[in-house]
């Protein structure tokens, strides 16, 4: 049984998303972030930390 994924081109770079969330509406998307958000998702809160890094990392660069 295969998961369900997307995947999306940019440039010459192919990103793979594996997730039950590429079949969620956007509001379904939101509603499943909230709650884990809530639920104290360590994995989700790892990646929304990473990607505050990386937002605050190209703001000091630039």
């Amino acid at each position: 049984m295969s998961k369900p994924s997307k995947t999306y081109q940019y440039g010459n770079t192919k990103v793979k998303i594996v997730s039950p969330l590429v079949n969620m509406t956007p509001q379904e998307q939101y509603e499943w972030f909230e709650s884990e958000w809530e639920k104290g998702n360590p994995v989700l809160r790892d990646i929304v930390d990473a990607a505050v890094d990386c937002l605050t990392n190209d703001e000091e660069v630039s």
